[in-house]
């Protein structure tokens, strides 16, 4: 099983996302270009929030940039042939730095490169004024290039909200975040039961759930 946690844009909860899922599915994480806060990494934090295993990043660039501004800066060329998939036999978290649509090199997408692997993706959204715009911009993006998309992960949302966007998308509810005061692998845990209850109520989503341990047995 490999799911790639793609966002609406910048700061929407990818990682934070990326670690819940790697607690209820036992996952790997996988980061694949990393741009800035190289100090405190995302497969850091994916790593303390869920003590999953992180395999390393294909780059890593100092500045909080796009990859391509940042792989400018740092004059360090893009060669997507060294975004090899981790070889593993367990499920992998892999998260896009950024929105699908992020360049990835001079002359390429993110989505683009990633479309190409054999994954699931999981559509991360956080309110914000345009992120209904964003959200559905996105969605269409990942249509036009056949990606299956498993669902929709909505944060900070209303209810109501949350219910528009899944009669308008026809995806699945497959995860709420709060606005949270402090983020912590407690905290992380807590998502992560709440969301593996509502995943094995999914009818498609029963059989990624079959053999993967109870959250007691971590």
């Amino acid at each position: 099983m490999r799911i790639v946690v793609v966002g609406i844009h910048t700061e929407v909860g990818k990682t934070l996302v990326s670690a819940i899922l790697t607690k209820m599915l036992h996952a790997e994480y996988w980061k694949v270009l990393q741009a800035g806060s190289l100090d405190q990494t995302d497969s850091a934090t994916v790593s303390h929030l869920s003590g999953a295993y992180c395999h390393p990043e294909a780059y890593q660039f100092s500045s909080p940039l796009s990859p391509h501004q940042a792989a400018r800066i740092d004059q360090i060329p893009i060669d997507v042939g060294k975004f090899c998939l981790p070889e593993t036999s367990s499920p992998l978290i892999i998260e896009t730095a950024g929105g699908m649509l992020s360049p990835c090199g001079e002359t390429l997408l993110q989505g683009d490169v990633f479309a190409s692997w054999s994954c699931s993706w999981l559509l991360v959204s956080r309110a914000y004024l345009g992120s209904i715009n964003h959200t559905l911009l996105t969605l269409e993006a990942l249509r036009s290039r056949k990606i299956h998309v498993l669902g929709m992960i909505l944060n900070n949302y209303s209810e109501e909200e949350e219910l528009w966007l899944q009669k308008m998308t026809g995806l699945p509810l497959l995860g709420s975040l709060r606005q949270e005061q402090e983020v912590t692998p407690e905290l992380v845990l807590s998502y992560a039961n709440n969301w593996k209850e509502l995943w094995s109520r999914t009818s498609h989503l029963k059989q990624l759930l079959s053999g993967i341990p109870s959250l007691s047995q971590a």
